[in-house]
């Protein structure tokens, strides 16, 4: 009886917690994706059997198949209609059963109340999980990781004492898993990797528990790839080569905002990186190969630990990349991988106050401030995904873009400028506040006042690639190719594998007549990106040059 008591209290702590922490959700409206994905769509007004068939054969935007999570928007709407408060309820709900279902998940492979408690009460609070839960479009994730996460418990039960309704049932919650987003792919291989690093095993029989999974997730992978026109079609840079070095950047970076949550944005952005011996590509390699063997250590010594490296690695996995899509980085992509580095922190500090004295004492005060901290950082973070304006100002203050590009938050023009003046007079000049203002006047087609704002930013950092970019492209408006030339070379020079900088730039040369300077960079555009348009025009100028020059 009290250890039921004990797990109540716990239970109702971190819904309670929770719930002060979103509070501040229920007063957000439907922003970016939302007002397309949910206040425009008719798949969400009715739903009658038609139009349920309808749901089961949709995509999301034309991008992602996954009707079940636009059944519980449709759903929502059938309770809600268009009241943003009830879908901001629903995704809290969601994310609160999954925080009790990752406690639970914790009792049952041993570990004590405490830590599950305290990683659950991280990971529910934890500022990088607001992406999913405070924006109705990010549905997706809350909703296949309840799915994920049961379907995991199921797999526990299977793995102790197989049945064949229980595998059915596994099978059944993978499917809706896959069905809510396709990056719950990886069940199987967390499946597998639990065997190996929690129970010190792998019999033949585990791995033919995954064959089914794994035909399934193949078969909906395949429908997601056939039907959507971004996913799987080309790699960041034109190769794999350059997305995978770009991603072991990204993996270091995902762990410092595990760690100091500062950095957290709606937008991201992620040099492409065309050398694996930048310091920072290395640097991800390494931490990589550090943790893989740090992982196969504690195995082969029967240690636990191994497990919450590897789930941190194989959930993020589908977000790295490997499968190439738009975003390079975003804050959502860590709501299940997050899980692993939060129990390992909590294991760290238990296992160092277990030779500390000092530090065992004061372990539950450094986790209640942890949970205490994330609870305000999560609060202050919400109301960045109320309305556009406060969305587009989450990143466009201290990130630079490239114009006609802008990523997340349709705020008005005049909004926009003046966001950004009103940083600029409280903060002083800025790199990325003259470049986002003279991305506007760019694709306002006032030049002049862009080409002054652009400069202003290079001369404040040279080492923007995309400044560099942008002031290039304002100055082949302006008919300046001379210029353009020498601003686009640098742009290339500062990141390489960039399709536009390269593309400009054969433009600026083409303009100057000057074909032979002219080739390479539009034929590494063309490598990089053979099945876009953009390039062709370019092409058959370039060769109608060179035969003019031969003719001379």
């Amino acid at each position: 009886m009290r250890q039921r008591s004990i797990i109540a209290f716990h239970v109702t702590l971190i819904a309670v917690l929770a719930t002060i922490a979103y509070a501040g959700s229920f007063g957000g409206g439907f922003v970016s994706d939302d007002v397309q994905g949910v206040g425009e769509n008719p798949l969400l007004r009715s739903l009658a059997p038609t139009n349920l068939r309808a749901i089961a054969v949709s995509f999301e935007a034309g991008l992602n198949y996954i009707p079940l999570t636009t059944l519980s928007l449709a759903l929502d709407y059938h309770f809600w209609s268009l009241t943003p408060a009830g879908y901001h309820a629903s995704n809290l709900a969601m994310h609160v059963t999954n925080a009790l279902l990752i406690y639970l998940l914790l009792l049952r492979l041993g570990e004590p109340g405490g830590l599950a408690l305290t990683v659950a009460l991280l990971w529910a609070l934890h500022p990088a999980q607001v992406e999913s839960v405070a924006w109705i479009s990010e549905r997706k994730n809350v909703l296949s990781t309840l799915f994920f996460l049961l379907a995991f418990h199921v797999y526990l039960r299977f793995s102790e004492r197989p049945r064949a309704g229980t595998y059915l049932l596994l099978l059944a919650l993978f499917a809706c898993a896959l069905l809510s987003k396709i990056n719950t792919i990886v069940l199987p291989a967390v499946a597998v990797a639990y065997e190996v690093t929690e129970r010190f095993r792998l019999r033949a029989r585990d791995l033919a528990a995954a064959v089914a999974p794994l035909a399934i997730g193949a078969v909906l992978a395949w429908v997601n790839l056939a039907g959507n026109p971004s996913h799987g079609v080309a790699y960041h840079g034109g190769s794999l080569a350059v997305t995978l070095r770009t991603s072991s950047t990204v993996v270091l970076r995902y762990l410092g905002l595990v760690v100091a949550p500062a950095g957290l944005s709606s937008y991201h952005a992620v040099p492409l990186r065309p050398s694996w011996l930048e310091p920072a590509v290395l640097l991800g390699v390494v931490t990589m190969l550090g943790a893989a063997a740090l992982a196969a250590a504690l195995v082969a010594r029967r240690r636990r630990g191994g497990f919450w490296i590897v789930w941190f690695f194989v959930t993020l996995s589908p977000m790295l990349n490997l499968v190439p899509f738009p975003a390079r980085m975003a804050d959502r992509y860590l709501y299940l991988p997050l899980l692993g580095p939060l129990v390992l922190l909590v294991l760290g500090t238990r296992t160092c106050a277990a030779t500390l004295p000092a530090l065992r004492r004061i372990t539950p005060a450094l986790a209640g401030a942890a949970v205490l901290a994330c609870t305000w950082l999560t609060a202050a973070r919400v109301p960045v995904f109320h309305d556009e304006i406060s969305l587009w100002a989450d990143w466009a203050v201290r990130t630079s873009y490239i114009a006609a590009d802008s990523p997340y938050g349709a705020a008005p023009r005049p909004d926009q400028l003046r966001i950004l003046r009103d940083a600029l007079a409280r903060g002083g000049d800025s790199a990325a506040l003259h470049n986002n203002i003279g991305a506007i006047a760019f694709e306002e087609r006032r030049i002049a006042d862009a080409i002054s704002e652009l400069s202003r930013a290079y001369e404040l950092d040279p080492d923007d690639s995309v400044v560099a970019l942008n002031l290039g492209r304002a100055y082949l408006w302006a008919n300046r190719p001379g210029d353009a030339a020498r601003v686009l070379e640098d742009a290339v020079r500062l990141e390489e594998p960039v399709y536009f900088a390269h593309l400009n730039l054969a433009r600026a040369y083409l303009l100057l007549r000057d074909p032979a300077r002219a080739r390479p960079p539009l034929e590494r555009a063309r490598r990089m990106r053979p099945s876009w348009n953009d390039w062709r025009r370019e092409w058959a100028l370039l060769e109608q040059l060179e035969r003019t020059s031969q003719r001379k």
